[in-house]
């Protein structure tokens, strides 16, 4: 429901009571209209501590960065807009933001166009994202956030893993994504190098261009998140990221891609190849609890990236070319990192999955190696580790409880948009 409905609706309900008064005795005085929210603009850098109250919208014009140590803190049932594509929100390292909705008010982070009411629904590309930067572990030395490159963040050690940028609870992130230049791009939640310490959980993020999440190193940890109709990857991690994501559910709608591996439920990568890793420093999720309904790629492997998977399901939708899994780079194959410590489940609603068609025999972008996702999870020459199983052409895997995840409604679990 728009934010615009939403009031026009509860004026016309205003309205139709005070003229449903009978006879000819005196009735009650009639409600006062609910007020439409004054606006208020953020343009520029935030450098002392803010708050935006519930009683306004909160615009976005261009890049908002909150920076020098400040705390930005957002009230429950506060609705923050883009105005324009290029409209985008930064937390650098060392500043925090508090937003805490709640089930019944949740935070709104949206586009001007949605507020107005000229948006459809899981409509893409209509204000940038929202970016948390810290200074967690990350490979590399020099980090710079892809779609700006003025936002520093990470360490090359782990002294910062435990640092706090903040805590988002009940926080829907809509109509987001812009591509600032081939590549490079905002996504709808952007963490940089930040560190356990931040509270995430229940994130909705609906209607994104780009990335649904997309995690640079750090050690963040995720309770909590539905991505509905990410254009690219749903889940995307990499540089190093250690953390945990719990309880995710993602339904692709509208692919950039509908090949074997761009516009993936889940990508993985860690170092384009310059970097000697192994299940001690590789990129290294843990997802427990997950399910992906695929119309793209099911997991696409980025070089030596790894994973820990317990409890995760894939429901393809495509009726040729399924390779649910697939590899990129020449260590990619080697690594150590990839566990599979609980059941992992992939089924196709169309075609039966085999070792064949489920996992890739091609190695993309990368002619210099023959070895594939086939070679390294086809049974005879199986090479993750774990006690779990992958089971293929087969859903029983509980995978995510679709029921409770929230998935940006406010007041119900029921899907905002579908």
């Amino acid at each position: 429901m728009k934010t615009t409905n939403i009031l026009l609706s509860v004026a016309t309900a205003a309205l139709v009571f005070t003229g449903c008064g009978g006879g000819g005795g005196s009735s009650a005085p009639a409600p006062a209209p609910t007020p439409t929210p004054t606006t208020n603009t953020l343009k520029g850098d935030i450098k002392a501590n803010k708050t935006l109250t519930a009683d306004k919208v909160w615009y976005l014009d261009g890049k908002v960065n909150v920076s020098n140590g400040a705390t930005l803190t957002i009230e429950a049932g506060t609705t923050i807009a883009g105005k324009t594509p290029n409209s985008f929100m930064v937390v650098e390292p060392g500043s925090k933001l508090n937003a805490v909705g709640t089930l019944a008010k949740p935070i709104v982070f949206t586009s001007k166009k949605d507020v107005d009411g000229n948006s459809a629904d899981n409509k893409a590309g209509e204000w940038g994202g929202l970016v948390l930067a810290g200074n967690a572990y990350t490979h590399y030395s020099n980090n710079a956030y892809e779609a700006d490159p003025s936002v520093k963040f990470g360490s090359s050690d782990h002294t910062h893993d435990g640092d706090s940028s903040g805590d988002l609870e009940y926080v829907l992130i809509k109509h987001s994504g812009y591509e600032v230049e081939k590549d490079k791009e905002l996504n709808g939640l952007s963490l940089a190098g930040v560190g356990s310490g931040t509270k995430l959980e229940n994130i909705a993020i609906i209607g994104g261009l780009d990335d649904g999440i997309e995690i640079w190193g750090g050690t963040a940890n995720i309770t909590g998140l539905y991505v509905y109709n990410a254009n690219d990857d749903s889940v995307d991690t990499d540089l190093g990221y250690r953390g945990t994501i719990k309880n995710v559910l993602v339904k692709q709608v509208n692919v950039d891609k509908a090949n074997n591996h761009d516009s993936a439920g889940m990508e993985f990568g860690n170092d384009h190849n310059s970097i000697t890793t192994d299940d001690t420093n590789a990129t290294q999720p843990t997802i427990i609890n997950y399910t992906g309904y695929i119309k793209g790629g099911g997991f696409y492997n980025k070089f030596d990236a790894g994973f820990k998977w317990i409890n995760v399901k894939f429901v393809s939708e495509k009726s040729t070319d399924q390779e649910l899994i697939h590899f990129r780079g020449t260590d990619s194959y080697d690594t150590g990192a990839k566990h599979v410590d609980g059941d992992v489940c992939m089924k196709d609603t169309a075609v039966a999955l085999n070792e064949d068609n489920a996992y890739s025999k091609s190695n993309s972008k990368d002619p210099k190696t023959t070895k594939t996702a086939y070679d390294y999870f086809a049974s005879g020459t199986k090479q993750y580790v774990g006690t779990g199983t992958i089971k293929l052409d087969d859903d029983s895997c509980t995978g995510a409880d679709e029921a409770s995840i929230w998935k940006g409604k406010a007041g119900s679990n029921d899907p905002l948009e579908k």
